[in-house]
């Protein structure tokens, strides 16, 4: 049996990256984090940001496992405790399989966020999985190396013909993600005001805790700039094939991040699997979105400009892209990679 370590059941880009794959694999016990949403299926044994273990090695323990895969991001466990975490593991003689989702993290207020603070138990894993050369690069640097894998982050289905899209009318430009300040919305909402040829704006922007400011942000702007009927914003957290059927929907997708250390991005994912025309930030996180249109920058400037002088060309050019790069990643090609390493 295979012990999985993840969070679960939440609104959470892990979360949904941990069930595409469990989906598609025999004999998994995912261990889950306690006190936060539904966990049916899984078994609560864990607390984010806490170094106190004994729930994980009970089950380990009481099930006999032998192999565990952690879905690690720092938010939920800072990396000092992941390495206590690593080293225990290391001394019970459990294999571990481990999916880096940021290597980048270099907290300066908390030096136990440090991705320095996890080498020695890093170094202890079986295999460290990462999702872009960036990050092999990043490991490579704190001399971790000969255990360091590059798996492909997994691409969602494509739109299901029998879902029931938002409507939308014209010719739409969209965006998908939490709605959170360095996913680039106001910026998004900003430069839509000064871009001619485009009906409507449509942000599938969830909110989460903490969003409520953002929320009051966008919708203040949109009213301010005149576009209550132009820009909608959508905050509910949508079901995925709903959200993608309605990406599908869309002549062009903007992902304008303006900052982030996460390793790979979920949402860019999800406007992959609808299948039309992207275009992103020019930050690492989308460096493994290939054919994707990148802006010539973050600013509101920068990504009027860009989408300017993107031609009819250029759009089905990047919606074949997009298409082949979905049908290479599918979720059960990506479990298959990983299972071949859990032998």
């Amino acid at each position: 049996m295979i012990g999985w370590i993840s969070t679960w059941g939440i609104r959470c880009g892990i979360a949904t990256y941990s069930r595409f794959l469990v989906e598609q694999m025999d004999d998994v016990l995912v261990m889950c984090q306690s006190g936060e949403g539904e966990v049916e299926g899984a078994i609560p044994c864990w607390t984010r940001d806490s170094k106190f273990f004994g729930g994980i090695i009970a089950q380990i323990a009481a099930k006999g496992i032998d192999t565990i895969v952690i879905q690690h991001q720092p938010g939920l466990l800072r990396f000092s405790y992941l390495n206590e975490l690593l080293l225990k593991l290391a001394e019970m003689e459990v294999k571990v399989f481990i999916t880096m989702h940021n290597t980048r993290d270099r907290s300066i207020i908390f030096p136990s966020k440090r991705i320095e603070k996890a080498v020695e138990g890093l170094k202890t894993c079986s295999t460290v999985m990462v999702h872009s050369n960036a990050d092999i690069e990043n490991l490579k640097a704190l001399g971790i190396e000969d255990n360091v894998v590059m798996i492909p982050h997994g691409i969602y289905p494509p739109p299901n013909e029998d879902v029931e899209p938002l409507p939308t009318e014209g010719r739409v430009m969209g965006t998908f993600g939490f709605l959170l300040p360095h996913k680039g919305q106001i910026e998004l909402v900003e430069a839509f005001e000064r871009l001619p040829g485009w009906d409507e704006l449509i942000l599938l922007c969830a909110t989460r805790e903490g969003s409520g400011k953002m929320e009051q942000k966008v919708n203040s702007l949109i009213q301010s700039k005149g576009l209550t009927d132009r820009v909608r914003l959508v905050t509910d957290f949508l079901d995925d094939d709903v959200a993608i059927a309605t990406l599908a929907k869309c002549d062009l997708l903007v992902f304008p991040y303006q900052n982030t250390k996460e390793s790979a991005s979920g949402a860019v994912r999800m406007g992959v699997a609808a299948g039309v025309p992207i275009a992103v930030s020019p930050i690492p996180i989308f460096d493994d979105i290939s054919g994707a249109i990148k802006l010539r920058g973050r600013n509101v400037e920068d990504i009027v400009a860009s989408i300017s002088m993107v031609d009819e060309d250029s759009l089905d050019e990047c919606r074949k892209s997009m298409i082949e790069l979905r049908d290479s990643l599918q979720w059960n090609e990506v479990a298959k990679r990983i299972q071949e390493r859990l032998k």
